[in-house]
């Protein structure tokens, strides 16, 4: 009995020291680019003003990024949006007006907002998330916000 509880005191002890190496191991997953880049376009293609907004008072408040007017001039090109990107960048070619679609949306609002960060000169995905549109208890126009200060959270660790 003793040495059972021995064993779970060095597991509880040294179990943490084992964790550090993932968390590291995340910050170097991001790519390089994303860390060096200052100067971004920021483009809001959800259709809704205030999510759009909400994000960018977000990338203001970060103060990481300068935000610029025109893609010519970005480093990297963060775009807002209502669509899953990443699946028509998979299939340019597949025609979906003619399919079941199978997932549920809201009447008036999308279920998810995405948020995808791209080279601006090479066209590279550096990053990307998703985060439910929100609603009553997270606030309607949150989804942009939640998803910049994700991103935020990843690249500062």
């Amino acid at each position: 009995m003793r040495k059972w509880v021995g064993l779970l005191a060095v597991i509880f002890i040294l179990g943490p020291a084992f964790l550090v190496p993932a968390k590291a191991q995340k910050r170097r997953s991001l790519p390089p680019r994303l860390l060096t880049a200052k100067l971004v376009y920021f483009e809001n293609q959800t259709g809704f003003a205030a999510v759009g907004g909400d994000a960018l008072r977000e990338l203001e408040r970060w103060g990481r990024f300068q935000l610029v007017g025109s893609r010519d001039q970005a480093e990297l090109l963060f775009v807002l949006s209502s669509k899953v990107e990443s699946e028509a960048l998979a299939n340019p070619t597949e025609d979906r007006r003619f399919g079941p679609d199978l997932s549920f949306h809201f009447r008036y609002r999308p279920a998810n907002a995405y948020l995808t960060v791209d080279d601006a000169v090479t066209g590279e995905r550096l990053w990307s998330g998703s985060h439910a549109w929100g609603g009553l208890l997270t606030g309607f126009n949150s989804a942009g916000r939640r998803l910049v200060h994700r991103l935020r959270k990843q690249v500062e660790r």
